[in-house]
């Protein structure tokens, strides 16, 4: 009698316990979901809304009298590519990641290893200077390369000519305009290139450079087949950033070029800058393309993951 009465309870007390055991989890995710409510709903107002809202801009037209929003579906999509210039802004805007990438990670890869061989006790001093650049907005260095780049009292143009060489107009050349920008935006990341490639140096272990000497390798074979290839996580990392980046450039054309002469350094982001808030406004054909670059941002970070990712070595 008392077996069958405690086994009576025993099978009252299971879901007890199952029902105290699923309360305490879902007490546990609700106290996780409130400390991430304040971030949620300023995530929710300042990202989700505005995406949500962009998206829905992008499907309408203001009609030319009487300021009515006109709903054309995607028209304003399939208008994009019969732009001549929005696939302007399409090849300067390739252009331009194709200068400033590769350039700017050859610069700080270079600088980085020159500086992972420190030569004297300023070496300290050597890595403030290259990382002061990074502090400077990029209002700053627009209006900084544009007294450098004066064709009458810039720096530039009066170095060059010691050397014989007569500087170009460097901000009113079609030819050169886009250099010019290149080199403001390369010098404006080298700092964050150069510490980030510099940590990456610092952190491959130093006993293979060791066994590399013993083996006889020179200064340019422990680079090549150490450093280089012990460093791919991180400039893999750079690649990418720098890639976003390059095509998320704003300051430094608007001020040194606003995208001129001649759409020369008309990129992505100032052509959407242009049509949603210069002359006409035209929001919903701007947020079309503000899509478009996403698109194709989400696109080439993939493209990278699946090529470059399988050639970076993690150990």
């Amino acid at each position: 009698m008392s077996q069958s009465i405690s086994m009576q309870e025993a099978s009252q007390a299971q879901p007890a316990k199952t029902y105290n055991k699923n309360w305490q989890k879902v007490k546990s995710a609700l106290e996780g979901y409130l400390y991430l409510l304040p971030s949620l709903i300023i995530l929710t107002i300042f990202v989700f809304i505005p995406i949500v809202t962009s998206f829905q801009l992008s499907l309408t037209r203001i009609a030319p009298f009487g300021g009515k929003s006109i709903d054309v579906g995607f028209e304003n999509y399939t208008r994009l590519f019969a732009d001549p210039e929005y696939l302007n802004s399409l090849k300067v805007s390739v252009l331009f990641t194709l200068g400033v990438v590769p350039g700017g990670l050859i610069l700080a890869v270079a600088m980085a290893i020159a500086l992972s061989y420190p030569l004297n006790h300023l070496s300290w001093f050597h890595r403030l200077l290259i990382f002061v650049p990074i502090v400077i907005s990029s209002a700053v260095t627009g209006v900084l390369f544009r007294w450098i780049y004066h064709p009458v009292v810039g720096y530039l143009n009066y170095l060059l000519s010691l050397i014989g060489v007569e500087g170009p107009l460097w901000l009113s050349s079609k030819d050169w305009a886009l250099v010019a920008v290149m080199l403001a935006v390369i010098w404006r990341q080298l700092g964050f290139n150069v510490i980030i490639a510099l940590a990456g140096i610092q952190n491959i272990d130093s006993t293979y450079y060791e066994a590399a000497k013993v083996d006889g390798a020179n200064l340019w074979h422990r680079i090549r087949h150490i450093t280089l290839p012990l460093l791919s996580p991180t400039l893999f990392f750079l690649f990418i950033i720098n890639i976003i980046n390059s095509l998320q450039v704003f300051g430094e054309i608007n001020i040194l070029t606003e995208g001129g002469p001649g759409g020369a350094t008309n990129t992505f982001l100032y052509s959407i800058y242009y049509d949603a808030f210069v002359g006409t406004p035209f929001r919903g054909y701007a947020s079309a393309q503000a899509y478009l670059l996403f698109i194709i941002i989400l696109i080439m970070s993939f493209l990278q993951f699946k090529g470059f990712g399988k050639k970076v070595h993690y150990q």
